[in-house]
C-alpha cells in the first residue's frame, strides 16, 4: 500500500524536521532504496520535500519541522491523505501508526489531518453482503479533488447529475463526506430532500455556489453510511427467510450470492449455529442458491413458494440422478 507509506513519510518529516532514507526505513520496516523512492514520490507529487548532501544530510521539508501547513493543505497532500484512509484504514496496524503519527505532530496540524482522515471511508464489502471482503483498486476521478474540498471546507455546490433511469437534473448540495466502494467513489450529502449519496462517476457538472453549510453537529460518516448501506440490503431483498445456519456454511453461501444478516453476536450454542435473515430476488433464486447446501440449514416457517421450489429441485435431482443398487459379488467360478 504505497499510498500508506507515502502519508507515513510525509508524517515523519513534519513531525521530526529532517530524516534519513535509513530511518524512515527502519521505521517503516521498508528498504532503504524503497524509502528514497517514496521521498522523490512526495517531491514529484508537489509536497516541498529536499535532500540535503553529505554528512548530517538527509530529507527536509521547506521551512523546517515548525513548518505551517501550507504544503500540508495543498491539494497533493489532501489527495495524499484521501488515498492513504483509503487503503490502509482496514489494516490495524496502519491504523496504530497513524495515531502515533497524528499525535506527534503540532496541534494546528493535527486537527486537519484528523478533519481529513475522518472525511473518507473505505467500504472493503459487497452490496449484498456486509461481511464479504472484496479488494478492488479505487479508481482516480476528476471530481474527487473538489468534492474533497467542498467537504473539508463546508462548501455548498451545484451538481448536475446522470444516471441511467432519470437522465440528466441538477441538484444543490452540502457534501458531508467520501466514500469508496467496490472501486466506486460516492459522496455523501445533505439536499433538499434529506441526505443522498451520489455515485461520482455519474457527475457531469460541479460549481462552487460560493455559500457555506454548517454540517450536522456530532456528524459521523462511518455510521451514516452504515446505516445506508443496511438499508439498502434490507430493501434489496424480493424474498427472506429466517433460518439456522451452520456457522461454516456462511462463506459458501455468500460465495453464491445468498444476502445474508446474521443476528446476534453470529453464534449460539455448542454447534457454533446463528440465526440468519437469508434473501433473494425471488424465491427460485434463493431455492437454487441453498438448495445444495440444506445439510446446514434450518429454514423457520418458509414461504410455501420458496419450499415448492426446494421440493422440485430435490424431485429433479432424485429423476436425473437415481440412487443405484447396491452391486452384488459376483459368484465365485466354478472349477
Amino acid at each position: 500500500m504505497r499510498a500508506d507509506r507515502l502519508l507515513a513519510t510525509l508524517l515523519l518529516l513534519q513531525a521530526r524536521g529532517s530524516v534519513t532514507a535509513r530511518e524512515v526505513a527502519e521505521e517503516l520496516e521498508i528498504s532503504e532504496r524503497t524509502a528514497r523512492r517514496d521521498l522523490d514520490a512526495l517531491s514529484v507529487a508537489g509536497i516541498p520535500v529536499f535532500s540535503k548532501q553529505g554528512r548530517g544530510g538527509g530529507w527536509e521539508l521547506v521551512g523546517g519541522s515548525r513548518t505551517d501547513l501550507t504544503g500540508f493543505r495543498s491539494a497533493e497532500a489532501r489527495s495524499l491523505l484521501t488515498m492513504a484512509a483509503v487503503s490502509g484504514r482496514a489494516t490495524p496496524d496502519f491504523v496504530s501508526a497513524m495515531r502515533k503519527l497524528v499525535q506527534a505532530l503540532p496541534e494546528t496540524m493535527r486537527g486537519d489531518t484528523e478533519r481529513v482522515m475522518a472525511s473518507v471511508v473505505a467500504d472493503h464489502t459487497s452490496w449484498g453482503n456486509r461481511r464479504e471482503s472484496i479488494q478492488v483498486e479505487a479508481r482516480r476521478d476528476e471530481w474527487l479533488d473538489p468534492l474533497q474540498t467542498a467537504v473539508l471546507d463546508n462548501l455548498r455546490m451545484q451538481l448536475t447529475y446522470d444516471t441511467p433511469r432519470k437522465g440528466s437534473s441538477e441538484r444543490w448540495i452540502d457534501p458531508l463526506g467520501l466514500i469508496v466502494k467496490q472501486g466506486y467513489w460516492y459522496v455523501l450529502a445533505m439536499t433538499d430532500a434529506g441526505r443522498r449519496s451520489f455515485r461520482v462517476d455519474r457527475i457531469t457538472g460541479l460549481v462552487a455556489t460560493g455559500e457555506r453549510f454548517d454540517p450536522p453537529p456530532a456528524f459521523d460518516l462511518e455510521a451514516e453510511w452504515e446505516s445506508i448501506t443496511s438499508g439498502y440490503i434490507e430493501s434489496s431483498m424480493r424474498v427472506t427467510v429466517d433460518a439456522i445456519v451452520d456457522t461454516s456454511f456462511l462463506p459458501p453461501l455468500r460465495a453464491l450470492g445468498v444476502e445474508t444478516v446474521v443476528h446476534g453476536d453470529g453464534a449460539a450454542g455448542p454447534e457454533q449455529s446463528c440465526t440468519v435473515t437469508l434473501g433473494a430476488w425471488n424465491p427460485r433464486v434463493l431455492a437454487v442458491q441453498i438448495a445444495g447446501l440444506m445439510s446446514g440449514i434450518e429454514l423457520v416457517d418458509p414461504p410455501a413458494e420458496l419450499s415448492d421450489h426446494l421440493a422440485q429441485i430435490g424431485t429433479e435431482l432424485h429423476e436425473r440422478f437415481p440412487p443405484t443398487a447396491p452391486s452384488r459379488s459376483a459368484a465365485p467360478a466354478q472349477r
